[in-house]
């Protein structure tokens, strides 16, 4: 027995030889049974395909950055919550330039209608749904559209309402006529509306339906939560369409009387100067002087007036007009802050109305006045579908009226980031799926120089896309950012297994007659080793159904699903077609391939090999100082979450969000929400200073925070012009300006009554109704997590002072939202998930590879190459400052997945050379001149696969291709110098190894 044994010792590895006493069960004898019957293979294959390749078209493609956090998530609930109490935050950003300065007719013109024209949007984007749905006239479809808008808001109205009106045409021309929206406008209205209802009655006899059709359309939310109808404006914020606050006379018979002393005579112009004085807070008789010697001539009022002052307007009459002025009867004025009629001579007046509140400067124009910002208020809590729908009509109205390339357009937002992801996906997923199918492709010619060892793997990674996609598409799960990865990355990880199983059956069998016998060896000898990498790659993947990020989750389900069907083609349908065909013998013979089976890439393999092995000591020193150097550089990783980053520099979107926030307060939003317990309590002074406080140290803090906005600015200029735009008025007023009783409460309503001369437009971005919610915003300069993570500290910081005791002892609740909330919340649930991800893909690896190779030590020698291989990546990523962030934070689970393939199959091929009698280095030396070329095979074309990620249009894509591809090739080094390494420590000072027990046992029987 023993001679036998010797025997098997000398073999050359080329030509194997099993042990039939093991006790073992071949892979072949479970796999060969199913791979004969290639018949009913070949159909279950082609009726699979067909289903996936009919649901493929239906596959959604999802960018929202709430899609990424759970229904429950509580930071997730609070946004929405705030966004139904006071609105959309951020919207649409449109930045409009004029080289001129902003004060130029024709830009004020533009822009008055590109306002009403948004607003007319909740009825133009209903008007174009039912014009293509019922093949309806612009003008018909808008008027059906204003009823059915008109009828929506009725709690009684129902299908059956609508159905009696169908059949009876007068009375439904009568209701569209009632009905008619004021932008129609056409010559004969009436013949319109008949013409409509006797159409619209045709229509309802030929279809039943239409009545419930039409309430549909009325009655279509557009927000997530299925709580708003048919709206997707909620407001348009411009210079053209905001209000401001001024005082104003209501009669000038006294001023009058008080200036014909002094030859003022009554009249227009006289009164226009007394309105200038007031709007402009000159009330005493020294600032009425030097109002006219600095002051130029107001547009509005006459050259000869003008002149008239320097002779008439003497002390006397200064202090008389003083005097005048603070008797005259006044009201405030809360209206249009550009007149309605734009001309020349209104310039001055805009001007001056613009420069008299700060509250304007960088919202709505720039400082130096070159650029004009519009801010289109979605609805709130408008979904995807409807936030595209929007964005492609306000582009629309963008080229109809600026086309003309006058003024520079820049877009920004939400909205706008969210398509330009979108289109970056879909350009991704057209160009970089053939470019790594082409890529994997020529690798697989080179090496093997066989059409079998191309078609092969290449067959098994079209079936597996091809089912993956097919399986979200019936399950209706969309495609995310990170998804656009998942078909370059089967493409890279899904040849793998074939790889090894065409490989082999080339390098051994070529040319043979007895199919079935060589496949029974190639399977026995590599299939254990493939099951294993498939069953640990897709339990790597699988690990990130625990991170609470959606699209994560989703990606890691369905590409491990995606695996799974590529493990399952290469061991069922390759072998089914290697006996059913064959491999010819290549030209070349094997040992002269020029890519990895070359005499001198041979040569360095086994030299590696048999190095490691015999100074296991050197090769773990050096490997300890590699981990040394990554461990220093990891505590450098960054994490971020910022959707602008996701986009390289020189891209048009980048550019624009870089132009809107140097030229304006920012396009990110915070709220930091003030919620007290009673009416009126968020007007508490207490409240409100607070308030001020929190908004000025935000500002001093943090350089990022370009503006701070809330109800203080609007109580501010109200109280300026209820004393007369008096400049030191511009202020919150304290229970020591009450007339009468001087209270808390009456306090309190006084600055209601503030509020409330305010349109409701103008201040439910800041508070509610019942005034207990109040908002601060903090407009942001960047969408950087980071940032805004710095900002929420301070904040924190500032609420664990003296400012939130004294709002906890008056039960007011403070919490932050916004979208710059979302990003911090996205970024808490990417750290933990990573960590959670990597524990339960490592335990779930290690505890696989344990049971099928029935050994705890080759289940933790397996992962050692692995670990090495993500300490190297995270190195990395901080030595490269590389963002943690939602792409990047797969690449450890994906490392896990894919890397643990290279340690697995070294492993198994050792531990067969070694279960057939050879010493340890001999089968150090075979397992790399064997496995070590298909390892370095598969993990080259695996990283020039992931390399293709580096071409995408997404940098977070684009670092993890780099990632990936680096934890490929250092993984796979790891495997063939670290575990030789090991294993020869193994062998010295553990002779109770299982492995070296069995050996002894054999060789003594």
């Amino acid at each position: 027995m023993t001679t036998r044994t010797k025997g098997r010792m000398a073999q050359h590895p080329s030509r194997p030889h099993r042990d039939k006493r093991s006790p073992s069960i071949g892979m072949s004898a479970v796999i060969m049974p199913l791979a004969s019957r290639f018949r009913l293979i070949v159909l279950l294959v082609i009726a699979l395909s067909a289903i996936s390749l009919w649901a493929i078209p239906e596959i959604v493609i999802q960018n929202d950055l709430m899609f990424m956090l759970p229904e429950d998530n509580v930071a997730k609930n609070h946004y929405l919550d705030a966004e139904e109490l006071l609105g959309n935050a951020g919207g649409i950003a449109i930045a409009i330039t004029s080289r001129a300065g902003i004060y130029q007719t024709d830009l004020l013109d533009r822009l008055r209608v590109f306002g009403r024209r948004c607003r007319a949007l909740n009825l133009q984007i209903p008007a174009g749904q039912l014009s293509t749905r019922l093949s309806l006239s612009s003008d018909q479809s808008l008027a059906l559209a204003g009823l059915l808008q008109s009828l929506s808001s009725d709690p009684d109205f129902t299908p059956r309402v609508l159905s009696d009106w169908l059949t009876a045409p007068e009375e439904l021309s009568e209701a569209i006529y009632d009905s008619l929206p004021p932008l129609l406008t056409v010559e004969d209205p009436d013949g319109l509306c008949m013409q409509l209802a006797d159409r619209l009655s045709a229509m309802a006899k030929a279809d039943p339906s239409l009545a419930e059709r039409l309430v549909a359309v009325a009655r279509q939310t557009t927000d997530r939560r299925g709580h708003v109808y048919g709206s997707w404006v909620d407001d348009v914020i411009s210079l053209t369409e905001t209000d401001t606050v001024w005082p104003e006379f209501t009669d000038h018979t006294g001023i009058a009387a008080a200036m014909a002393p002094f030859g003022l005579k009554a009249g227009p112009d006289l009164d226009r100067f007394a309105d200038a004085l007031l709007e402009t807070g000159t009330m005493g008789a020294d600032a009425i002087l030097a109002f006219r010697a600095s002051t130029p001539k107001p547009a509005d009022i006459s050259g000869s007036f003008w002149e008239s002052l320097a002779g008439h307007l003497t002390p006397d009459a200064a202090r008389a007009l003083a005097g005048a002025l603070a008797g005259a009867p006044k009201q405030i004025r809360v209206g249009d802050l550009v007149p309605r009629e734009i001309t020349a001579d209104t310039m001055a007046h805009i001007r001056q109305r613009l420069h008299a509140w700060s509250f304007f400067r960088e919202g709505i124009y720039s400082r130096d006045e070159k650029s004009l910002l519009v801010v289109v208020r979605t609805a709130a809590n408008l979904d995807q579908p409807n936030r595209e729908l929007l964005l492609d009509a306000i582009k629309a109205e963008v080229h109809d009226l600026f086309g003309d390339g006058r003024y520079p357009i820049h877009m920004a937002g939400y909205s706008v980031v969210d398509r330009a992801v979108g289109n970056n996906m879909r350009q991704d997923i057209v160009r970089l799926f053939p470019l790594v199918f082409g890529v994997v492709t020529l690798f697989l010619f080179l090496t093997f120089r066989n059409l079998a060892g191309v078609l092969y793997p290449m067959a098994t990674i079209l079936l597996a896309v091809c089912w993956c996609l097919g399986a979200m598409a019936l399950f209706a799960v969309p495609l995310s950012v990170v998804g656009t990865a998942m078909p370059v990355l089967l493409v890279a990880v899904g040849s793998a297994y074939g790889i090894h199983l065409v490989y082999y059956f080339v390098h051994r069998h070529a040319g043979t007659a007895q199919r079935k016998a060589a496949m029974t060896d190639t399977l026995d000898g590599t299939g254990r080793g493939v099951v294993m990498a498939g069953l640990t790659t897709v339990a790597g993947f699988a690990s990130l159904v625990f991170n609470e990020i959606v699209p994560l989750r989703d990606f890691g389900s369905f590409t491990a699903l995606g695996v799974f069907f590529a493990l399952l083609v290469s061991l069922i349908l390759v072998p089914s077609l290697l006996m059913r065909f064959g491999v010819r013998a290549p030209r070349r013979p094997p040992s002269g391939n020029p890519v990895f089976d070359g005499r001198l890439a041979r040569r360095a393999i086994c030299g590696i090999g048999r190095f490691s092995s015999r100074h296991p000591g050197g090769m773990l020193l050096a490997s300890g100082l590699v981990l040394l150097v990554s461990v220093i550089s990891l505590t450098g990783i960054r994490v971020e979450m910022n959707n602008i980053a996701f986009f390289k520099k020189d891209t048009a979107i980048h550019q624009a969000d870089a132009f809107i926030n140097s030229h304006f307060a920012g396009t990110v939003d915070i709220r930091v929400i003030f919620s007290a317990p009673e009416a009126n309590g968020a007007l508490d002074p207490v409240v409100l200073d607070a308030m001020e406080q929190l908004g000025e140290t935000i500002r001093q803090r943090h350089p990022e925070v370009g503006k701070t906005l809330s109800i203080l600015d609007l109580i501010r200029k109200m109280n300026q012009a209820f004393y007369f735009n008096d400049p030191a008025r511009y202020r919150i007023p304290t229970v020591a300006d009450l007339a009468g009783e001087r209270t808390t409460d009456r306090l309190k309503a006084h600055l209601a009554s503030y509020i409330d001369k305010y349109q409701r437009s103008d201040t439910r971005a800041f508070i509610d109704g019942d005034k207990r919610q109040a908002a601060l915003m903090l407009q942001v300069k960047t969408a950087s997590s980071q940032v805004t993570r710095q900002i929420f500290r301070s904040v924190q910081e500032l609420l664990e002072g003296p400012i939130g005791k004294r709002l906890d002892q008056m039960g007011v609740q403070v919490h932050t939202t916004g979208i710059g909330a979302l990003y911090v919340e996205a970024e808490r649930l990417i750290v933990n998930g990573q960590l959670r991800s990597i524990a339960v893909s490592v335990v779930i690896v290690l505890v696989l590879v344990t049971l099928i190779m029935r050994s705890v030590v080759y289940g933790l020698l397996s992962i050692l190459p692995l670990s090495v291989a993500i300490v190297i990546n995270f190195g990395v990523m901080g030595l490269l400052d590389i963002p943690l962030d939602a792409a990047t934070a797969i690449s450890a689970c994906v490392a896990i997945g894919i890397g643990i393939d290279y340690g697995l199959h070294y492993l198994n091929r050792y531990r067969l050379f070694r279960e057939e009698g050879q010493r340890h280095e001999e089968a150090v030396v075979h397992t790399a001149e064997t496995t070590g070329g298909s390892i370095c095979i598969n993990a080259s074309a695996v990283a020039a696969g992931f390399s293709v990620l580096m071409l995408s249009a997404f940098v977070p894509l684009v670092n993890l291709g780099f990632l990936i591809a680096l934890t490929m090739l250092t993984s796979s080094a790891a495997s063939l110098t670290l575990l030789p390494a090991v294993l020869s420590l193994t062998d010295r000072l553990d002779p109770t190894d299982p492995i070296h027990l069995q050996k002894n046992i054999r060789s003594k029987v």
